[in-house]
């Protein structure tokens, strides 16, 4: 993003990196990440974090690019507040790595960060086998991992079998 400069703040500059954004996205291979890097801003204003990322994110969550997932890598998490307050207005949540960690930007249940956490230490897993570690029933599992994939917070891979005993392996984007 600092290519749009050190304090990028409207929403018309905004629309212009939501282009950038969306072209880059469609230049990925099938299972690639976008990585939007806020390295060597000193402001981004909600209104451009939302132009920007909060749209394109929106548009990936809703069908776009099939496959590929976006990230945001910040220096400071205050930077990121007023893209998590939009995130959270649109019901929408994605991953963020700060210092080596990640954490969740906008709005994602408790259980569905606490799933979200045993498959980003496993790498990847099966409903079956998170849903015992949860101790939860199967159903509920399968529903946390339905938004989960939803959100493109995690990959869905099927694994073998048909309907409906149609075997997924849950993967980390990260």
């Amino acid at each position: 993003m600092s290519q749009f400069g050190r304090r990028i703040g409207t929403r018309s500059e905004g629309e212009a990196a939501r282009e950038v954004v969306l072209a880059a996205l469609g230049n990925l291979p099938p299972d690639g990440q976008l990585r939007i890097s806020l390295n060597g801003l000193e402001v981004l204003s909600g209104s451009f974090a939302d132009e920007s990322i909060g749209k394109s994110y929106q548009a990936l969550v809703s069908g776009l690019h099939e496959g590929r997932t976006m990230v945001v890598e910040t220096p400071s998490l205050e930077l990121t507040e007023g893209l998590a307050d939009k995130l959270t207005q649109r019901r929408l949540a994605m991953l963020c790595l700060h210092d080596g960690q990640w954490v969740v930007l906008g709005q994602l249940a408790e259980p569905h960060q606490e799933t979200l956490q045993l498959i980003v230490d496993r790498g990847s897993t099966t409903a079956k086998a998170l849903a015992d570690t949860l101790a939860i029933p199967a159903n509920a599992c399968h529903q946390r991992l339905k938004r989960l994939v939803e959100l493109r917070l995690v990959l869905q891979e099927r694994t073998g079998g048909t309907a409906p005993k149609t075997q997924y392996l849950f993967h980390s984007i990260l």
